[in-house]
């Protein structure tokens, strides 16, 4: 009986343990739950008191401790580079063109590369006849502030013809270059530290020689870096200025049998009679060329002939004479007479 009250007491301070296992683990719960809403709320209060600089950069002000010692947390915003191909017709090109370049300086942007065609063939004597149409391409840098002001100047200049805009995201290039630079910079200052450490002359060398190496590269990484920045501050435009007598809307399509049939065969005719033209025009300018190649050709000929007549003239031999026959009176032939004679 005393037994089976010993481990019914027993029993009763395990089913009491437990309970109170459960209650401490609860209360723990509680607590980490609390801690955590009060993480959650130092975060919150840390990203409202968020500054931004005039450089762009969004930097954490919270009164965190962790954050206070870590200075280089911050938060970039995307770089953006911006560019534009625009291609515009005008019927009074000089007029535009001034108004053209007007507009980059009041935009406060300037000229990378430019190209300016009169339309002529090329040739130095000047054709007051020949039709020419003037031609001005350029490379425009204007900041990027004022980047969509710009195009919208330029396409009154005339009939815009064509526009292309792009925009290039280049954060992350920009920032795994900044992460980059910071470890090869931390790693220059180690190795300047070893270098003035160092006493043996080959071991010496051998880290300049590294160092040297680490310090191309680092150059090369500012230099990109500072590319990136540049173009992120001012934009990228290629316009392209084309004169022209009038303008001229786009064709519309036919879809009919019939109409497509008639502007093939009144291509063709117009083709054929182009060529025609060109066929004419050909052979108008090389007629004097072959003319004077005609009286050269003609010339060596009878020279040519000439001096064979000559040649057989004098390799011809003089004529043959036949010799005359020799008689042979033989004695039987001699008349009988003659012995009766003497």
């Amino acid at each position: 009986m005393k037994k089976r009250i010993t481990m019914l007491m027993l029993a009763c301070l395990t089913l009491l343990s437990g309970c109170g296992s459960n209650k401490s683990e609860t209360i723990n719960a509680d607590y980490a739950g609390e801690n955590f809403a009060a993480d959650s709320v130092k975060s919150d209060s840390a990203a409202e008191e968020a500054v931004e600089n005039s450089d762009g950069i969004v930097t954490l002000a919270a009164n965190n401790p962790d954050l206070k010692e870590n200075k280089d947390i911050a938060i970039q915003r995307e770089m953006l580079v911006y560019s534009c191909t625009m291609n515009i017709d005008v019927l009074d090109f000089d007029e535009a063109l001034e108004k053209f370049r007007t507009s980059i300086e009041q935009y406060e942007g300037f000229i990378e590369i430019e190209n300016y065609n009169d339309g002529g063939s090329g040739s130095r004597w000047y054709n007051e006849n020949e039709m020419k149409w003037s031609e001005y391409s350029a490379t425009v840098r204007v900041p990027s502030r004022v980047y969509n002001d710009f195009c919208d100047s330029a396409a009154e200049l005339g009939d815009l013809r064509r526009k292309n805009a792009s925009v290039e995201n280049v954060s992350t290039e920009y920032s795994d270059l900044s992460t980059t630079l910071k470890i090869y910079e931390e790693r220059e200052e180690r190795y300047l530290k070893m270098l003035s450490e160092i006493k043996n002359e080959s071991d010496a060398l051998a880290l300049e020689d590294k160092l040297t190496q680490l310090q191309v590269d680092i150059a090369q990484l500012k230099t990109r870096m500072n590319k990136i920045e540049s173009d992120v501050a001012y934009s990228y435009i290629y316009v392209t200025i084309n004169e022209v007598r009038e303008y001229s809307e786009e064709p519309v399509k036919n879809d009919t049998f019939g109409q497509r049939l008639g502007n093939t065969i009144k291509s063709t005719w117009y083709g054929f009679i182009d060529f025609l033209e060109g066929l004419l025009f050909f052979i108008i300018k090389i007629a004097p060329y072959a003319v004077v190649i005609g009286i050269f050709i003609f010339i060596i000929r009878a020279l040519r002939r000439k001096f064979k007549k000559t040649k057989t003239k004098k390799i011809t031999p003089a004529p043959v004479v036949p010799e005359k026959p020799v008689e042979n009176k033989s004695e039987d032939n001699k008349p009988e007479n003659s012995e009766e004679k003497k």
